[in-house]
């Protein structure tokens, strides 16, 4: 694996997550309605953004150790952001009455083109990393087996604190796209 797809492939994690974090309703840049559609569905397309964000930036450390797993997730996070976006500009969903303004479809369009070599670079990496080591991309790796207990207080006091920031963005943005 090379230090220019890790390094590229880190990057592009934390570009997606940051223009995807912009486009928040009831932000500058997303000023559509959604009022029509039901909170629910409001409610489950808002946790998979949050979630595909802030796995996004968690997603870095990993990457930047190398972790297989890390690539595999970061591909998955690539087609994710490509969906997202490409679905939006379609008008497939979320269907909005009001037009789109100019600075959400030049961001969508660079969340799409981010998407592409994100999705290439880590790809590549899961690729040449399975060639180096003979291995498949589901091979278990002893350099990933974690020495340190897998529960301590600092992780839970981090785990806690990303569920409140998410619920506090999704219930945020969900509030935001109803109009409330």
């Amino acid at each position: 694996m090379t230090t220019f797809n890790k390094y590229w492939t880190a990057g592009l994690l934390v570009l997606s997550s940051i223009s995807l974090s912009v486009l928040v309703p009831g932000g500058p840049i997303e000023t559509r309605s959604f009022s029509h559609i039901n909170p629910i569905i409001l409610g489950v397309f808002n946790t998979f953004l949050t979630t595909l964000g802030i796995l996004s930036l968690l997603l870095v450390y990993f990457v930047l150790k190398q972790k297989r797993w890390a690539f595999i997730i970061s591909v998955v996070c690539g087609l994710s952001y490509f969906l997202v976006y490409g679905l939006d500009l379609v008008g497939i969903f979320p269907v909005s009455p009001d037009y789109m303004p100019k600075a959400l479809l030049s961001i969508e369009i660079l969340g799409i083109v981010l998407s592409l070599p994100l999705m290439l670079l880590s790809g590549q990496s899961i690729f040449q990393s399975s060639q180096l080591s003979g291995e498949t991309i589901f091979s278990n790796h002893e350099s990933d087996v974690i020495a340190q207990p897998l529960v301590t207080g600092r992780r839970v006091v981090y785990a806690v604190a990303i569920v409140l920031l998410a619920a506090s963005i999704i219930t945020f943005a969900t509030r935001s796209a109803m109009g409330i």
